[in-house]
This record gives C-alpha cells, sequence and structure tokens, in this order.
C-alpha cells in the first residue's frame, strides 16, 4: 500500500467554478490542477493508492499441435486426425464448443534445413485453440487435450469474468485512505476539512500470466499415463490510484 499527501493553501480556482469540474468516478488521471495562489483560496490536496485482489474467475488454456509428413496427404490426413482427436478429448473432460475458439492454423513445406532436422519429412500441419473455463478444470481438460496429441500445450492466462467488481474495491479503498489522511493532516494543521472540489483516478489491473509448456507425445494415452499437472488458480489484482483537492476552513 502506497499513499502521498500534499498540503496547500491555493487551489486550481476559485471553488465556485472548480466545484462544476469535479471528474466522474471513471475518469482517468490528468495533470492536477495548476494553483491559482489566493489568500481566499484554501486547499489540501491529497494522493493515495490502494490494491484489491481476488482468485481468477477463469483461466484461458492454450493449445496446439504440429505433426510431420513425408507427403502432404498423409501430413494432412495425420493433423485431421490430431485435430478432431483434441477436440473430442477436451470436450469428454468437460470443455464446451461455447469454450473454444480457433486461434490459428496452418500448412507449410519444410525448409531443407527443417527436413534434416526432421528425418525425411516434408510437410508440418500445426493448429491451435483457446480453451476458456473454470480454474478447476484446466488442469483435467489440459491434461486430456496433450494425451489426445496436442504437443504444444500449456499457457494460460488468468482472468476475471469483469474487471468492474475488482476495479471498484480498489477505487472505494483508495478514495476512503485519502480521505482519511486528509482529514488527518487537516486537524494537525488545525484545519476544518470541507468537502472535496476535484478528483482524478486512475485504475490498472495485473494478469499473471504462467506458462506451462508441455513437449508432450500421444504416447501418454496408455495405461502409465501419467497425473494431470498440479496447476493453481492464480490471483488477480486492480490497484487504484486517486488524487482528492479538499476543501479546507
Amino acid at each position: 500500500m502506497m499513499s502521498t499527501s500534499r498540503f496547500s493553501f491555493a487551489a486550481a480556482l476559485p471553488l465556485a467554478l472548480l466545484a462544476s469540474t469535479v471528474l466522474p468516478a471513471a475518469a482517468q488521471m490528468s495533470q492536477s490542477p495548476a494553483l491559482a495562489i489566493s489568500k481566499d483560496n484554501r486547499t489540501l490536496t491529497i494522493s493515495a493508492t490502494e490494491k484489491a485482489e481476488a482468485d481468477a474467475e477463469v483461466a484461458d488454456l492454450s493449445v496446439g499441435y504440429t505433426v510431420y509428413g513425408a507427403t502432404l496427404e498423409a501430413t494432412y490426413k495425420a493433423a485431421s486426425e490430431s485435430s478432431n482427436g483434441i477436440v473430442k478429448a477436451m470436450l469428454d473432460a468437460g470443455a464446451t464448443k461455447a469454450e473454444m475458439q480457433s486461434r490459428a492454423q496452418q500448412v507449410a513445406r519444410l525448409s531443407d534445413y527443417e527436413q534434416k532436422q526432421q528425418k525425411g519429412a516434408k510437410f508440418r500441419v500445426s493448429q491451435t485453440w483457446t480453451v476458456s473455463t473454470e480454474p478447476g478444470k484446466a488442469a483435467v481438460i489440459l491434461d486430456a487435450a496433450v494425451q489426445a496429441g496436442a504437443n504444444q500445450s500449456g499457457d494460460i492466462t488468468w482472468r476475471m469474468k469483469s474487471n468492474l467488481a475488482l476495479d471498484e474495491e480498489a477505487l472505494r479503498k483508495a478514495t476512503e485512505h485519502a480521505k482519511a489522511l486528509a482529514m488527518t493532516m487537516a486537524q494537525s494543521l488545525g484545519a476544518t476539512l470541507g468537502k472535496p472540489v476535484y478528483a482524478t483516478n486512475n485504475v490498472t489491473q495485473t494478469v499473471v500470466r504462467p506458462m506451462y509448456e508441455m513437449k508432450a507425445k500421444a504416447m501418454f494415452a496408455d495405461a502409465n499415463a501419467p497425473a494431470p499437472l498440479a496447476i493453481s488458480p492464480e490471483r488477480v489484482q486492480s490497484e487504484a490510484t486517486v488524487q482528492i483537492v479538499f476543501a479546507i476552513e
């Protein structure tokens, strides 16, 4: 938690005019008002920053595969089998079609260097999806996809269903903190805290993006297949900074 404060016997504008320029709660931080020094304009400027956290509500899984082959026909056939097999496996594991979005697919001829690396293969087919699901299902769906041949999978983006509630909590906490600081400072200076005449805010949200990169193969789909990875949801954090100018008497 971080907060700063500043006391001033000045205001951006005469209070009667400045009161009509108070920004709404969703306004972004802009430049501070220019101070017009006057014995009649007495203000106290306070800045405060607060954070709010919550467990992620959605896991966006990156799922994909790459297959190689000596001919285009054979490679495409293998890719088609992998594609449909992976989708079926994820659906069986609890994913839904509405949660799956195709992200990219490519059919390509390998370069001479790649052909040497792949020992005779001349073509490559790759495909990727983003699968959104509840955090509790992420490990099971990812495991099912890998065992079905998704050999280029594992990235996860954690997020909230809506940023609004978390942002509002951070903003409320920052505003209350700023008001408390203003009251304390005004009392310590022998002044009476008045109404706010100007306010700005800035809210940012941090989404943690851990990467679980897995180079798994279809050989995992047997009786000795390992258990799903131990994946825990990350926390999402919103940070709000407010600056409020209060009138003082």
